[in-house]
């Protein structure tokens, strides 16, 4: 079993606010769900304006250093959502996401691999899943546009992951289709799904939360039944869950035990 959360704060003016009110969501979402193992953040939750540079970090700085301080203090886990940071022997910054410990020390932390619209521009993609492991639990972290291609999360899956964290940034335009994406990758992978979304304006576009923690239900194997707990709708809050991780493995044996290797299928062109 784990016990999984997201933390959905709104974005507000300046970075200071955003940090109360990080820190008075998680004063309130600790007391109301004691010892939750993981905590996810949105891909977003710090100001973004018009001229990107500005609000490049240096590697492991402001933003990191607040996570590392939050964990430490509430004695949880927390996948930091995206922090852009510039790093040493990087041409471009990177886009990344830390898995925080309780203890506030760094576990390690995943880039993004698959950079959406404006973000090629100034990023350098990220090219290795990296899968956290213990004795009771192994997962990813998949930021966002990294969760609409099917192979970033089979490749997690196949190599162990048993859990696919997803910090996001969709805008209200784009929430049927991430929807969609989430409840796929979990069906297709049979595989627990937190998405964590952003909430609040910028660039004039709306980002609405609904973050999702996706499982399935016990007693459905074959059709399987999702199991979908989600966060407010345009305003701020937090979700926890407990999964039983034992259901999704018995599943995802048996049906990782159907695939046929794209090697075995032909494929023949008739023309009409």
């Amino acid at each position: 079993m784990i016990k999984v959360g997201c933390v959905q704060p709104e974005i507000h003016d300046t970075k200071s606010e955003c940090y109360e009110e990080i820190e008075v969501l998680f004063e309130s979402f600790m007391s109301e769900h004691e010892s939750c193992d993981i905590i996810c953040l949105p891909e977003r939750w710090v100001p973004l304006t018009a001229d990107i540079k500005t609000v490049i970090q240096q590697e492991r700085g402001e933003d990191y250093r607040f996570i590392c301080n939050l964990a430490k203090k509430h004695n949880t886990s927390i996948i930091s959502g995206a922090i852009w940071e510039r790093r040493s022997d990087q041409v471009n910054p990177k886009i990344t996401s830390y898995f925080i410990g309780h203890d506030g020390k760094e576990i390690g932390r995943q880039d993004k691999i698959h950079l959406y619209a404006y973000e090629r521009e100034y990023f350098e993609p990220g090219n290795e899943v990296k899968i956290f492991s213990r004795e009771t639990v192994s997962f990813a972290i998949l930021i966002c546009f990294d969760m609409a291609f099917f192979e970033t999360p089979r490749i997690a899956v196949e190599n162990g992951a048993q859990i696919l964290f997803s910090p996001t940034q969709i805008r209200e335009e784009g929430m049927t289709n991430w929807e969609i994406y989430l409840k796929a990758r979990a069906l297709e992978n049979r595989v627990p799904v937190v998405g964590c979304n952003t909430l609040g304006h910028f660039f004039k576009r709306k980002f609405t939360g609904k973050s999702k923690i996706i499982s399935f239900e016990e007693k459905h194997i074959s059709p399987s039944k999702l199991h979908i707990i989600e966060a407010p709708e345009n305003s701020n809050g937090g979700i926890c869950a407990q999964i039983d991780l034992n259901i999704s493995d018995k599943i995802r044996k048996l049906r990782f035990n159907e695939i046929i290797e794209k090697q075995k299928i032909t494929v023949s062109t008739i023309p009409f």
